[in-house]
């Protein structure tokens, strides 16, 4: 088995442990703590020790690329961090947001959007 087998690159931003949905940063960030694999493997359970071994070696194997790779990660989690802090939501739910809005329009221009009987919406009161 080679080390990248042990990973799926989704994308540049993207790098995942094989069978999880625990990104690489997430234990790498531990072990650039201090943390040693036992450490790890009681921080990530689910993760087998074999896999956060083949984690640690893929990072000293390819140290810069991995640290450009961390240095991105570190960048997109403060601009969401920011954000969150200016308008209270992430990038993600203020998408979903748009996106439901902009659907209940479409609905709404159609005639298609369910109209609550008036009686029901007093009760609501």
């Amino acid at each position: 088995m080679e080390l990248q087998d042990y990973f799926d690159f989704n994308s540049e931003i993207d790098i995942r442990i094989k069978g999880h949905r625990i990104a690489i940063q997430h234990v790498l960030n531990k072990y650039r703590q201090g943390k040693g694999p036992d450490e790890l493997l009681c921080r990530f359970p689910t993760l087998s020790m074999e896999k956060i071994y083949a984690t640690i070696l893929y990072y000293l194997a390819n140290k810069a690329e991995v640290e450009v790779y961390l240095e991105r990660e570190r960048l997109m989690d403060e601009e969401a961090g920011k954000l969150i802090e200016a308008y209270g939501r992430t990038p993600t739910l203020i998408n979903w947001e748009e996106r439901l809005e902009a659907a209940r329009q479409k609905l709404i221009a159609e005639g298609k959007y369910p109209v609550m009987p008036k009686s029901a919406s007093e009760s609501l009161d």
